[in-house]
C-alpha cells in the first residue's frame, strides 16, 4: 500500500474516532500495525497529531457560534460576559492536568504509540467507561452550573485519555454526565475542551513530523482534509447519540477490537 492511501485511511481512521468514543489514538496505533505499509511510517505520535489538526478545524466549526460567544465573552463582549469567562477559566483549569501529564512523561509517550498491545488493552477499559455511561441518569445542569471542582475533574479524565486507547471524548462526556450536566452540555464541554489540547500537542510534536517516505505537503493536506470532512459528520453523530443515552452501544465494539488484538499476541 502506498504512502498516500495509507495515510488517507488513517486520516478517515482518524476523523470517525476522534469523535466516537473509540480512541482515535488507538485506532491509528493499529491501523500503522496492522494496514499493509504501516510500518513505513514513523512510529512516534507526530502523524497522529497532524491529523488531529484536522478534527480540530471540525470541532471549531460545528461549535462555531458557541466558541464565537466564549471568545467574545472572553474579551467583555457579548451578553453574557460573566458565565463566558467563568468558562474560559474553567476550559483553562480542566486543560491543566493534560499539559501536566503529558509533560512528565512525554519522553515515554512514543513507546505507547509504537506497540498496538497497551492501545489495545486500554479499549477494553474504554468499552468499560462506556458502559457505566448506561447508568447514569442526567440532572440536565447546564455549563453555567458547572463547579470548578467539577471543571477540574473532567480535566483529569482527559489526562488519563493521554494514553492511546482511551477515549478522550468518551472519558470526559461520560465524568461530565456523572457530575450532573445534561447530554448537550457534557458533550460541549468535552468538544471545547479538545482545542486547547490539540493546539498544545501540535506545538509540540508537528516540528517532529517525519515528511520521509513520500509524505510530502500535498499528501499531509489531504490528509487534514479528509480527517475535517470526516470528523464533522463524526462529532454530529456522537452529539446526537450522546442527548439519546446510548453511548454505551460503543462498548461491545471497544471489548471486541481490543480483544482481537491481545490475541494476536497468542500466535
Amino acid at each position: 500500500m502506498g504512502p498516500l492511501l495509507l495515510v488517507l485511511i488513517l486520516a478517515v481512521l482518524q476523523g470517525l474516532t476522534e469523535y466516537l468514543p473509540v480512541s482515535s489514538s488507538g485506532h491509528l496505533v493499529l491501523g500503522k500495525e496492522f494496514l499493509p505499509g504501516g510500518d513505513q511510517l514513523s512510529a512516534d505520535a507526530s502523524l497522529e497529531v497532524l491529523l488531529h489538526v484536522g478534527t480540530l478545524l471540525a470541532v471549531l466549526l460545528f461549535y462555531r457560534k458557541r466558541f464565537g460567544r466564549l471568545v467574545a465573552g472572553f474579551f467583555g463582549k457579548g451578553d453574557d460576559v460573566i458565565n463566558q469567562r467563568r468558562l474560559a477559566g474553567q476550559l483553562v483549569l480542566a486543560t491543566m492536568p493534560a499539559m501536566v501529564v503529558g509533560f512528565s512523561i512525554r519522553n515515554h509517550l512514543d513507546g505507547l504509540f509504537g506497540s498496538p498491545y497497551p492501545a489495545a488493552g486500554a479499549l477494553l477499559m474504554t468499552g468499560c467507561i462506556l458502559w457505566y455511561s448506561k447508568r447514569l441518569p442526567s440532572e440536565g445542569k447546564s455549563l453555567n452550573q458547572l463547579s470548578w471542582k467539577g471543571a477540574l475533574i473532567i480535566g483529569l479524565s482527559q489526562a488519563f485519555a493521554i494514553l492511546p486507547g482511551i477515549s478522550r471524548s468518551g472519558a470526559t462526556i461520560v465524568v461530565g454526565l456523572r457530575l450532573g450536566l445534561s447530554a448537550e452540555s457534557a458533550a460541549a464541554f468535552s468538544f471545547l475542551l479538545s482545542i486547547p489540547a490539540i493546539i498544545g500537542a501540535s506545538v509540540l510534536k508537528l516540528p517532529e513530523l517525519d515528511t520521509s517516505q513520500g509524505l510530502d505537503m500535498a499528501t499531509l493536506s489531504l490528509a487534514v482534509g479528509a480527517s475535517f470532512l470526516v470528523g464533522w459528520g463524526a462529532l454530529g453523530l456522537l452529539v446526537w447519540i450522546t442527548k439519546r443515552g446510548k453511548l454505551h452501544v460503543f462498548a461491545p465494539y471497544c471489548w471486541a477490537v481490543g480483544l482481537a488484538v491481545l490475541a494476536t499476541s497468542l500466535f
